[in-house]
Protein backbone atom coordinates (compact mmCIF):
# COMPACT_ATOMS: atom_id res chain seq x y z
CA UNK A 1 0.00 0.00 0.00
CA UNK A 2 2.92 2.36 0.67
CA UNK A 3 4.03 1.64 -2.89
CA UNK A 4 0.64 2.76 -4.20
CA UNK A 5 0.86 6.04 -2.28
CA UNK A 6 4.32 6.71 -3.72
CA UNK A 7 2.91 6.12 -7.22
CA UNK A 8 0.05 8.54 -6.51
CA UNK A 9 2.45 11.21 -5.25
CA UNK A 10 4.63 10.80 -8.34
CA UNK A 11 1.52 10.99 -10.50
CA UNK A 12 0.50 14.21 -8.74
CA UNK A 13 3.98 15.63 -9.29
CA UNK A 14 3.89 14.85 -13.03
CA UNK A 15 0.44 16.34 -13.47
CA UNK A 16 1.62 19.61 -11.89
CA UNK A 17 3.39 20.36 -15.21
CA UNK A 18 0.18 19.92 -17.19
CA UNK A 19 -1.26 23.41 -17.61
CA UNK A 20 -4.50 22.10 -19.13
CA UNK A 21 -5.64 20.28 -15.99
CA UNK A 22 -8.74 22.00 -14.60
CA UNK A 23 -11.27 21.59 -11.82
CA UNK A 24 -14.98 20.90 -12.35
CA UNK A 25 -15.73 17.70 -14.24
CA UNK A 26 -13.22 14.93 -13.66
CA UNK A 27 -10.36 15.03 -16.16
CA UNK A 28 -10.60 12.29 -18.83
CA UNK A 29 -6.97 11.19 -18.42
CA UNK A 30 -7.44 10.82 -14.66
CA UNK A 31 -10.66 8.90 -15.24
CA UNK A 32 -8.89 6.45 -17.58
CA UNK A 33 -6.01 5.96 -15.16
CA UNK A 34 -8.39 5.34 -12.26
CA UNK A 35 -10.54 2.90 -14.28
CA UNK A 36 -7.47 0.80 -15.14
CA UNK A 37 -6.26 0.95 -11.56
CA UNK A 38 -9.69 -0.03 -10.18
CA UNK A 39 -9.85 -3.04 -12.54
CA UNK A 40 -6.52 -4.31 -11.19
CA UNK A 41 -7.73 -3.98 -7.58
CA UNK A 42 -11.05 -5.63 -8.45
CA UNK A 43 -9.29 -8.63 -10.00
CA UNK A 44 -7.43 -9.31 -6.74
CA UNK A 45 -10.18 -8.73 -4.16
CA UNK A 46 -13.71 -9.64 -3.17
CA UNK A 47 -16.31 -6.87 -3.34
CA UNK A 48 -16.14 -6.25 0.41
CA UNK A 49 -12.34 -6.04 0.46
CA UNK A 50 -12.41 -3.76 -2.58
CA UNK A 51 -14.80 -1.40 -0.75
CA UNK A 52 -12.50 -1.31 2.28
CA UNK A 53 -9.48 -0.77 0.04
CA UNK A 54 -10.94 2.26 -1.71
CA UNK A 55 -12.10 3.74 1.58
CA UNK A 56 -8.50 3.45 2.73
CA UNK A 57 -7.41 4.93 -0.61
CA UNK A 58 -9.75 7.92 -0.19
CA UNK A 59 -8.67 8.50 3.43
CA UNK A 60 -5.02 8.62 2.44
CA UNK A 61 -5.73 11.07 -0.36
CA UNK A 62 -7.44 13.30 2.20
CA UNK A 63 -4.30 13.17 4.33
CA UNK A 64 -2.15 14.09 1.31
CA UNK A 65 -4.25 17.25 0.88
CA UNK A 66 -3.43 18.43 4.38
CA UNK A 67 0.13 17.19 4.81
CA UNK A 68 1.74 17.93 1.43
CA UNK A 69 2.36 21.31 -0.16
CA UNK A 70 0.40 21.08 -3.38
CA UNK A 71 -0.34 23.63 -6.07
CA UNK A 72 -3.85 24.25 -7.38
CA UNK A 73 -3.53 21.74 -10.24
CA UNK A 74 -2.36 18.99 -7.89
CA UNK A 75 -5.14 19.75 -5.42
CA UNK A 76 -7.76 19.42 -8.16
CA UNK A 77 -6.24 16.10 -9.17
CA UNK A 78 -6.38 14.71 -5.62
CA UNK A 79 -10.00 15.78 -5.24
CA UNK A 80 -10.82 14.08 -8.55
CA UNK A 81 -9.25 10.84 -7.34
CA UNK A 82 -11.26 11.06 -4.09
CA UNK A 83 -14.45 11.64 -6.07
CA UNK A 84 -13.75 8.72 -8.40
CA UNK A 85 -12.96 6.49 -5.44
CA UNK A 86 -16.24 7.40 -3.69
CA UNK A 87 -18.34 6.81 -6.78
CA UNK A 88 -16.55 3.53 -7.43
CA UNK A 89 -17.39 2.32 -3.90
CA UNK A 90 -21.03 3.24 -4.52
CA UNK A 91 -21.15 1.27 -7.79
CA UNK A 92 -19.69 -1.80 -6.05
CA UNK A 93 -22.30 -1.60 -3.26
CA UNK A 94 -25.15 -1.37 -5.77
CA UNK A 95 -23.71 -4.21 -7.84
CA UNK A 96 -23.18 -6.35 -4.74
CA UNK A 97 -26.80 -5.82 -3.72
CA UNK A 98 -28.01 -6.75 -7.21
CA UNK A 99 -25.85 -9.87 -7.56
CA UNK A 100 -27.06 -11.25 -4.22
CA UNK A 101 -30.68 -10.68 -5.22
CA UNK A 102 -30.30 -12.18 -8.69
CA UNK A 103 -28.64 -15.24 -7.21
CA UNK A 104 -31.57 -15.68 -4.86
CA UNK A 105 -34.24 -15.18 -7.53
CA UNK A 106 -32.73 -16.70 -10.68
CA UNK A 107 -35.59 -19.22 -11.09
CA UNK A 108 -38.50 -16.89 -10.41
CA UNK A 109 -39.89 -16.10 -13.89
CA UNK A 110 -43.15 -14.81 -12.45
CA UNK A 111 -41.47 -11.57 -11.36
CA UNK A 112 -40.56 -10.54 -14.93
CA UNK A 113 -44.20 -9.56 -15.56
CA UNK A 114 -44.11 -6.76 -13.05
CA UNK A 115 -44.13 -3.12 -14.09
CA UNK A 116 -41.23 -2.41 -11.77
CA UNK A 117 -38.94 -4.97 -10.23
CA UNK A 118 -35.92 -3.93 -8.22
CA UNK A 119 -32.88 -5.95 -7.25
CA UNK A 120 -32.06 -3.04 -4.96
CA UNK A 121 -33.11 -4.19 -1.50
CA UNK A 122 -33.57 -0.65 -0.22
CA UNK A 123 -36.20 0.51 -2.71
CA UNK A 124 -34.01 3.29 -4.12
CA UNK A 125 -33.69 3.99 -7.84
CA UNK A 126 -32.31 6.55 -10.29
CA UNK A 127 -34.49 8.13 -12.96
CA UNK A 128 -33.37 11.04 -15.19
CA UNK A 129 -30.52 11.77 -12.75
CA UNK A 130 -32.84 12.05 -9.77
CA UNK A 131 -33.02 9.52 -6.95
CA UNK A 132 -36.46 8.25 -5.91
CA UNK A 133 -38.12 5.76 -3.59
CA UNK A 134 -41.66 4.42 -3.24
CA UNK A 135 -43.60 5.16 -0.08
CA UNK A 136 -46.41 2.67 0.51
CA UNK A 137 -49.36 2.07 2.81
CA UNK A 138 -50.12 -1.51 1.82
CA UNK A 139 -47.75 -4.33 1.03
CA UNK A 140 -47.63 -8.10 0.98
CA UNK A 141 -44.63 -10.21 1.97
CA UNK A 142 -43.53 -13.58 0.59
CA UNK A 143 -40.29 -15.35 1.56
CA UNK A 144 -38.03 -15.30 -1.52
CA UNK A 145 -37.35 -19.03 -1.29
CA UNK A 146 -41.01 -20.03 -1.60
CA UNK A 147 -42.54 -21.02 -4.90
CA UNK A 148 -44.90 -18.10 -5.51
CA UNK A 149 -47.80 -18.97 -7.80
CA UNK A 150 -49.80 -16.64 -9.98
CA UNK A 151 -52.94 -17.71 -8.12
CA UNK A 152 -51.35 -16.52 -4.84
CA UNK A 153 -50.92 -13.05 -6.29
CA UNK A 154 -54.38 -12.94 -7.82
CA UNK A 155 -55.97 -14.05 -4.55
CA UNK A 156 -54.26 -11.11 -2.80
CA UNK A 157 -55.28 -8.71 -5.62
CA UNK A 158 -51.70 -8.14 -6.74
CA UNK A 159 -51.62 -7.05 -10.35
CA UNK A 160 -48.23 -7.04 -12.15
CA UNK A 161 -49.33 -4.01 -14.18
CA UNK A 162 -49.88 -1.70 -11.23
CA UNK A 163 -47.91 -3.29 -8.39
CA UNK A 164 -44.24 -3.07 -7.52
CA UNK A 165 -42.02 -5.78 -6.11
CA UNK A 166 -38.54 -5.69 -4.65
CA UNK A 167 -36.35 -7.99 -2.60
CA UNK A 168 -35.65 -6.71 0.90
CA UNK A 169 -32.34 -7.26 2.65
CA UNK A 170 -34.06 -9.85 4.89
CA UNK A 171 -34.63 -11.99 1.75
CA UNK A 172 -38.37 -11.38 1.69
CA UNK A 173 -40.18 -10.25 -1.45
CA UNK A 174 -42.26 -7.14 -0.85
CA UNK A 175 -45.18 -6.48 -3.16
CA UNK A 176 -46.32 -2.86 -2.96
CA UNK A 177 -50.01 -2.32 -3.63
CA UNK A 178 -50.73 1.31 -2.65
CA UNK A 179 -47.60 3.34 -3.28
CA UNK A 180 -46.39 6.80 -4.14
CA UNK A 181 -43.23 7.80 -5.96
CA UNK A 182 -41.16 10.15 -3.77
CA UNK A 183 -38.17 12.24 -4.81
CA UNK A 184 -35.13 11.83 -2.59
CA UNK A 185 -32.45 14.10 -4.06
CA UNK A 186 -30.94 15.17 -7.38
CA UNK A 187 -27.87 13.12 -8.19
CA UNK A 188 -25.70 16.14 -8.98
CA UNK A 189 -25.89 17.20 -5.29
CA UNK A 190 -24.50 13.92 -3.99
CA UNK A 191 -22.40 12.84 -6.94
CA UNK A 192 -18.93 11.98 -5.56
CA UNK A 193 -19.94 12.14 -1.86
CA UNK A 194 -18.64 9.54 0.57
CA UNK A 195 -20.94 6.70 1.66
CA UNK A 196 -23.41 7.60 -1.08
CA UNK A 197 -25.51 4.45 -0.68
CA UNK A 198 -26.00 4.92 3.06
CA UNK A 199 -26.58 8.65 2.44
CA UNK A 200 -29.50 7.81 0.14
CA UNK A 201 -30.91 5.28 2.62
CA UNK A 202 -30.97 7.93 5.34
CA UNK A 203 -32.76 10.43 3.07
CA UNK A 204 -35.30 7.74 2.24
CA UNK A 205 -35.87 7.25 5.95
CA UNK A 206 -36.35 11.05 6.32
CA UNK A 207 -39.14 11.03 3.78
CA UNK A 208 -41.20 8.12 5.06
CA UNK A 209 -43.81 10.40 6.60
CA UNK A 210 -43.19 13.88 5.21
CA UNK A 211 -42.56 14.26 1.50
CA UNK A 212 -40.96 17.69 1.11
CA UNK A 213 -38.61 19.15 -1.52
CA UNK A 214 -35.13 19.25 0.03
CA UNK A 215 -32.63 19.92 -2.75
CA UNK A 216 -32.01 23.54 -1.71
CA UNK A 217 -31.55 22.53 1.93
CA UNK A 218 -28.99 19.90 0.95
CA UNK A 219 -27.16 22.34 -1.31
CA UNK A 220 -26.80 24.74 1.61
CA UNK A 221 -25.69 21.97 3.95
CA UNK A 222 -23.16 20.80 1.39
CA UNK A 223 -21.68 24.28 0.98
CA UNK A 224 -21.55 24.80 4.76
CA UNK A 225 -19.74 21.48 5.14
CA UNK A 226 -17.18 22.30 2.45
CA UNK A 227 -16.55 25.78 3.84
CA UNK A 228 -16.03 24.43 7.37
CA UNK A 229 -13.66 21.62 6.48
CA UNK A 230 -11.61 22.80 3.51
CA UNK A 231 -7.89 21.95 3.88
CA UNK A 232 -8.41 20.29 7.26
CA UNK A 233 -7.25 16.84 8.34
CA UNK A 234 -9.80 14.11 8.91
CA UNK A 235 -9.67 14.54 12.70
CA UNK A 236 -10.12 18.31 12.45
CA UNK A 237 -13.01 17.89 10.01
CA UNK A 238 -14.83 15.66 12.48
CA UNK A 239 -14.18 18.08 15.35
CA UNK A 240 -15.33 21.17 13.46
CA UNK A 241 -18.51 19.47 12.22
CA UNK A 242 -19.32 18.09 15.68
CA UNK A 243 -18.93 21.61 17.12
CA UNK A 244 -21.08 23.03 14.33
CA UNK A 245 -23.92 20.58 14.97
CA UNK A 246 -23.95 21.29 18.72
CA UNK A 247 -23.77 25.05 18.25
CA UNK A 248 -26.55 25.21 15.68
CA UNK A 249 -29.12 22.78 17.04
CA UNK A 250 -31.29 22.72 20.13
CA UNK A 251 -33.05 19.75 21.68
CA UNK A 252 -36.73 20.57 22.39
CA UNK A 253 -37.68 20.48 26.07
CA UNK A 254 -41.13 19.10 25.22
CA UNK A 255 -42.42 17.29 22.17
CA UNK A 256 -44.92 14.61 21.20
CA UNK A 257 -43.88 11.27 19.75
CA UNK A 258 -47.03 11.50 17.63
CA UNK A 259 -45.82 14.67 15.91
CA UNK A 260 -44.07 13.47 12.77
CA UNK A 261 -42.64 16.94 12.11
CA UNK A 262 -40.22 16.67 15.01
CA UNK A 263 -38.91 13.42 13.50
CA UNK A 264 -38.46 14.96 10.07
CA UNK A 265 -34.93 16.09 9.34
CA UNK A 266 -36.42 18.51 6.83
CA UNK A 267 -38.70 20.31 9.28
CA UNK A 268 -36.07 20.15 12.00
CA UNK A 269 -33.50 21.81 9.76
CA UNK A 270 -35.88 24.72 9.21
CA UNK A 271 -36.97 25.06 12.84
CA UNK A 272 -33.63 24.29 14.54
CA UNK A 273 -35.35 21.98 17.04
CA UNK A 274 -34.03 18.45 17.00
CA UNK A 275 -34.24 15.04 18.58
CA UNK A 276 -31.39 12.52 18.61
CA UNK A 277 -32.15 11.13 15.16
CA UNK A 278 -31.59 14.48 13.50
CA UNK A 279 -28.51 15.56 15.43
CA UNK A 280 -27.10 12.28 14.18
CA UNK A 281 -28.28 12.63 10.59
CA UNK A 282 -27.07 16.18 10.17
CA UNK A 283 -23.67 15.11 11.49
CA UNK A 284 -23.59 12.20 9.04
CA UNK A 285 -24.66 14.27 6.03
CA UNK A 286 -22.01 16.90 6.75
CA UNK A 287 -19.30 14.28 7.27
CA UNK A 288 -20.13 12.67 3.93
CA UNK A 289 -20.17 16.03 2.14
CA UNK A 290 -16.68 16.55 3.62
CA UNK A 291 -15.37 13.27 2.14
CA UNK A 292 -15.34 11.39 5.44
CA UNK A 293 -16.34 7.78 4.79
CA UNK A 294 -17.31 4.74 6.87
CA UNK A 295 -19.94 6.82 8.69
CA UNK A 296 -22.85 4.80 10.10
CA UNK A 297 -26.01 5.83 11.92
CA UNK A 298 -26.67 3.39 14.79
CA UNK A 299 -30.10 3.12 16.40
CA UNK A 300 -30.22 1.05 19.58
CA UNK A 301 -31.11 1.20 23.27
CA UNK A 302 -29.72 3.48 25.99
CA UNK A 303 -30.68 1.82 29.25
CA UNK A 304 -30.37 4.85 31.55
CA UNK A 305 -32.78 6.89 29.42
CA UNK A 306 -36.01 7.87 31.18
CA UNK A 307 -38.09 6.51 28.25
CA UNK A 308 -36.29 3.15 28.00
CA UNK A 309 -37.35 0.74 26.50
CA UNK A 310 -40.17 2.55 24.66
CA UNK A 311 -37.90 4.81 22.60
CA UNK A 312 -34.58 3.98 20.99
CA UNK A 313 -31.65 6.36 20.56
CA UNK A 314 -29.38 7.25 17.62
CA UNK A 315 -25.67 8.04 17.35
CA UNK A 316 -22.76 7.91 14.88
CA UNK A 317 -19.97 5.41 14.26
CA UNK A 318 -16.95 6.53 12.20
CA UNK A 319 -14.71 3.57 11.45
CA UNK A 320 -14.23 2.15 14.97
CA UNK A 321 -15.01 5.26 17.03
CA UNK A 322 -18.38 6.39 18.41
CA UNK A 323 -19.94 9.85 18.69
CA UNK A 324 -23.18 11.03 20.30
CA UNK A 325 -23.84 14.74 19.65
CA UNK A 326 -27.25 14.59 21.39
CA UNK A 327 -25.72 13.49 24.70
CA UNK A 328 -23.13 16.28 24.48
CA UNK A 329 -25.82 18.97 24.10
CA UNK A 330 -27.55 19.14 27.51
CA UNK A 331 -31.22 20.14 27.36
CA UNK A 332 -31.40 22.31 30.46
CA UNK A 333 -28.06 24.11 30.18
CA UNK A 334 -28.21 27.16 27.89
CA UNK A 335 -24.49 27.30 27.11
CA UNK A 336 -23.17 24.66 24.69
CA UNK A 337 -20.20 22.64 25.88
CA UNK A 338 -16.75 23.25 24.49
CA UNK A 339 -14.65 20.58 22.79
CA UNK A 340 -12.65 19.67 25.89
CA UNK A 341 -15.91 19.03 27.79
CA UNK A 342 -17.42 16.43 25.46
CA UNK A 343 -18.24 13.08 27.06
CA UNK A 344 -19.32 11.18 23.97
CA UNK A 345 -16.75 12.20 21.38
CA UNK A 346 -14.58 9.53 19.72
CA UNK A 347 -15.07 6.75 22.26
CA UNK A 348 -14.03 3.10 21.82
CA UNK A 349 -16.93 0.65 21.60
CA UNK A 350 -16.57 -1.00 25.02
CA UNK A 351 -16.61 2.36 26.82
CA UNK A 352 -19.36 3.84 24.66
CA UNK A 353 -21.57 0.79 25.20
CA UNK A 354 -21.45 0.79 28.99
CA UNK A 355 -25.01 2.15 28.89
CA UNK A 356 -26.09 0.84 25.45
CA UNK A 357 -27.21 -2.38 23.82
CA UNK A 358 -27.85 -3.57 20.30
CA UNK A 359 -31.54 -4.33 19.77
CA UNK A 360 -30.88 -8.05 19.51
CA UNK A 361 -28.47 -8.18 22.48
CA UNK A 362 -30.59 -6.45 25.12
CA UNK A 363 -31.19 -8.83 28.06
CA UNK A 364 -34.93 -9.30 28.42
CA UNK A 365 -34.88 -8.86 32.20
CA UNK A 366 -33.53 -5.29 31.89
CA UNK A 367 -36.75 -4.06 30.26
CA UNK A 368 -38.60 -4.38 33.56
CA UNK A 369 -35.91 -2.98 35.87
CA UNK A 370 -36.12 0.50 37.38
CA UNK A 371 -33.70 3.32 36.55
CA UNK A 372 -31.63 2.91 39.71
CA UNK A 373 -30.92 -0.73 38.94
CA UNK A 374 -30.02 0.10 35.34
CA UNK A 375 -27.60 2.77 36.55
CA UNK A 376 -26.06 0.19 38.87
CA UNK A 377 -25.51 -2.11 35.85
CA UNK A 378 -23.78 0.75 34.01
CA UNK A 379 -21.53 1.40 37.00
CA UNK A 380 -20.51 -2.24 37.15
CA UNK A 381 -19.67 -2.33 33.43
CA UNK A 382 -17.68 0.91 33.72
CA UNK A 383 -15.73 -0.29 36.76
CA UNK A 384 -14.47 -3.24 34.76
CA UNK A 385 -12.93 -0.82 32.25
CA UNK A 386 -11.22 1.53 34.71
CA UNK A 387 -7.91 -0.29 34.76
CA UNK A 388 -7.87 -0.35 30.95
CA UNK A 389 -8.53 3.39 30.57
CA UNK A 390 -7.28 4.86 33.87
CA UNK A 391 -4.67 6.95 32.05
CA UNK A 392 -6.98 8.06 29.26
CA UNK A 393 -8.36 11.53 28.59
CA UNK A 394 -11.97 10.31 28.27
CA UNK A 395 -14.30 12.70 30.08
CA UNK A 396 -16.85 9.93 30.48
CA UNK A 397 -14.59 8.36 33.12
CA UNK A 398 -13.99 11.54 35.14
CA UNK A 399 -16.68 10.75 37.75
CA UNK A 400 -14.98 7.42 38.40
CA UNK A 401 -11.35 8.51 38.18
CA UNK A 402 -11.81 11.48 40.53
CA UNK A 403 -13.08 9.04 43.16
CA UNK A 404 -10.37 6.51 42.47
CA UNK A 405 -7.64 9.15 42.78
CA UNK A 406 -9.07 10.46 46.08
CA UNK A 407 -9.63 7.10 47.79
CA UNK A 408 -13.41 7.29 47.50
CA UNK A 409 -15.37 4.16 46.69
CA UNK A 410 -16.09 4.32 42.97
CA UNK A 411 -19.64 2.98 43.33
CA UNK A 412 -20.49 5.60 45.98
CA UNK A 413 -22.13 8.98 45.29
CA UNK A 414 -19.82 11.90 46.15
CA UNK A 415 -21.10 13.86 49.14
CA UNK A 416 -19.87 17.02 50.87
CA UNK A 417 -17.55 15.07 53.19
CA UNK A 418 -15.90 13.53 50.13
CA UNK A 419 -15.59 16.92 48.45
CA UNK A 420 -13.65 18.19 51.46
CA UNK A 421 -10.88 15.73 50.57
CA UNK A 422 -10.84 16.67 46.88
CA UNK A 423 -10.56 20.49 46.93
CA UNK A 424 -9.46 23.20 49.39
CA UNK A 425 -11.93 23.36 52.28
CA UNK A 426 -12.30 26.14 54.88
CA UNK A 427 -14.87 27.67 57.22
CA UNK A 428 -15.86 31.30 56.63
CA UNK A 429 -17.01 33.68 59.36
CA UNK A 430 -17.76 37.30 58.45
CA UNK A 431 -15.65 36.98 55.24
CA UNK A 432 -12.65 35.76 57.26
CA UNK A 433 -11.08 32.49 56.25
CA UNK A 434 -7.93 30.44 56.84
CA UNK A 435 -6.28 29.06 53.67
CA UNK A 436 -3.15 26.92 54.02
CA UNK A 437 -2.75 28.14 57.61
CA UNK A 438 -2.86 31.80 56.50
CA UNK A 439 -5.65 34.13 57.62
CA UNK A 440 -7.29 36.02 54.75
CA UNK A 441 -10.32 38.18 54.01
CA UNK A 442 -12.58 37.46 51.05
CA UNK A 443 -13.04 40.57 48.88
CA UNK A 444 -15.36 38.96 46.29
CA UNK A 445 -16.38 35.60 44.93
CA UNK A 446 -18.88 33.67 42.82
CA UNK A 447 -20.43 30.51 44.20
CA UNK A 448 -23.03 27.74 44.07
CA UNK A 449 -24.89 26.73 47.22
CA UNK A 450 -24.69 22.95 47.37
CA UNK A 451 -26.24 20.00 49.15
CA UNK A 452 -25.11 16.39 49.16
CA UNK A 453 -28.25 15.25 47.31
CA UNK A 454 -27.54 17.49 44.29
CA UNK A 455 -23.75 17.53 44.43
CA UNK A 456 -23.04 14.86 41.80
CA UNK A 457 -25.31 16.45 39.19
CA UNK A 458 -23.60 19.81 39.84
CA UNK A 459 -20.15 18.25 39.48
CA UNK A 460 -21.28 16.59 36.24
CA UNK A 461 -22.34 19.98 34.84
CA UNK A 462 -18.89 21.29 35.77
CA UNK A 463 -17.36 18.24 34.02
CA UNK A 464 -15.57 17.43 37.29
CA UNK A 465 -13.08 20.17 36.52
CA UNK A 466 -12.53 21.54 40.03
CA UNK A 467 -9.32 23.49 39.50
CA UNK A 468 -9.57 26.94 41.11
CA UNK A 469 -12.62 25.96 43.17
CA UNK A 470 -12.93 26.18 46.97
CA UNK A 471 -15.43 24.54 49.32
CA UNK A 472 -16.55 26.99 52.01
CA UNK A 473 -18.67 26.25 55.07
CA UNK A 474 -20.29 29.67 55.24
CA UNK A 475 -21.55 30.96 58.61
CA UNK A 476 -24.91 32.75 58.31
CA UNK A 477 -26.38 35.60 60.41
CA UNK A 478 -28.86 33.24 62.10
CA UNK A 479 -25.99 31.07 63.40
CA UNK A 480 -26.70 28.50 60.76
CA UNK A 481 -24.43 27.76 57.79
CA UNK A 482 -24.48 26.56 54.19
CA UNK A 483 -21.89 24.97 51.92
CA UNK A 484 -20.68 27.00 48.96
CA UNK A 485 -18.68 25.81 45.96
CA UNK A 486 -16.78 29.04 45.26
CA UNK A 487 -14.85 30.29 42.23
CA UNK A 488 -13.40 33.63 41.05
CA UNK A 489 -12.37 34.15 44.67
CA UNK A 490 -10.38 37.31 45.36
CA UNK A 491 -8.66 37.73 48.76
CA UNK A 492 -7.56 40.97 50.43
Amino acid sequence: MKKILIIILLFISLVSNNNTYASGNVNNDIQKWFSNYARKISAKNTNQKEILYFKWFSNNLNEILTKKKLNEIQINLVYDLIKLSNEHIFSIELEQDEILAKTKLHNNELLSDFKYFSYNSHNIFLENWVWYTYNYDKHLVFPAWTNIKKSDLEFNKINPKNSIVFLKSDWNLWFLIDYKKVKLISDDIIFWVSDKYSFLKEIKDDKKKLNTETDELFKKLKQDSINLTKWKTKDLKIKWLYDYVLNNLEYPKTFSLEDYRIFSWIDSFKNKLWVCEWYTKMFKYMLNFSYINSVEVNRWYVIDAQDFPKVWHAWIKIWNDYYDPTFDDPIWIPITKTFDQYYYYSLPKDLFFTNRYDFDKLPEYLKNKDLEFRKWIINQKTLLLLSKYNKSWYNLLKPYLIKLNNWIKVDKKIDIEDLKTIITYSEVDNLKVSISWKNKNIASLSYYIIESSSLESMLEQLDYNLDWYYLFKWKLDNWGYDYRLAYNVIFN
